[in-house]
């Protein structure tokens, strides 16, 4: 008896394990309170409130540049937050919601654009000034690990025929209109 039951726990665990792993993000947006409400293709809904990591202890007022990622398995954003010297908030970190867990990322400008680099293993984000000179700082990063892998800088008018593919890849999609700008790059390697 006690085997047929543990043997019945184990098959329980497995199909919801399974059941969760095929479980995909839909939907997301933000509620009426400005935090952010995933839902799955189960009807699942997913709270992400909003953040408090910025050192000065500002604290995040919106969600942006939210997307889902082509397979569905995570959920990106930038979070934005009060800025002094502006009428209107700024994108300050990007972050994305995968296996349950949030992931946070600190460009090291205020990142105008992000996308998912071949999946959802990697994000890069396009960081620059909010005024003055375009300089624009384009990091890579690794999901699960939170390590930064890569970074470039692309210099106000230049054409930079040397940016590795990923850097030229997310350069390109933030010239366009915003849009019509893409949450996927690739590496292309």
């Amino acid at each position: 008896m006690r085997k047929a039951t543990l043997a019945a726990i184990v098959v329980m665990f497995s199909i919801a394990t399974a059941v969760e792993a095929q479980q995909r993000f839909v939907r997301a947006e933000e509620n009426q309170r400005r935090d952010l409400v995933i839902t799955t293709s189960a009807g699942q809904q997913i709270l992400i409130g909003k953040s408090d990591q910025m050192p000065d202890g500002e604290r995040q007022v919106g969600f942006s540049d939210v997307a889902i990622s082509p397979d569905g398995q995570a959920v990106g954003w930038t979070a934005l937050f009060p800025n002094c010297c502006t009428s209107y908030p700024i994108p300050m970190l990007v972050e994305v919601y995968i296996a349950g867990k949030r992931r946070t990322f600190d460009p090291a400008i205020a990142p105008w654009h992000w996308c998912f680099v071949d999946g959802v293993g990697k994000i890069a984000a396009l960081s620059t000034t909010v005024h003055g000179p375009q300089n624009e700082i384009i990091e890579l990063w690794d999901i699960p690990t939170g390590k930064k892998l890569e970074d470039f800088t692309w210099m106000e008018g230049e054409s930079n025929p040397r940016a590795p593919a990923w850097v030229a890849n997310i350069h390109a999609t933030y010239d366009k209109p915003p849009d019509q700008r893409s949450h996927i790059c690739s590496t292309g390697r």
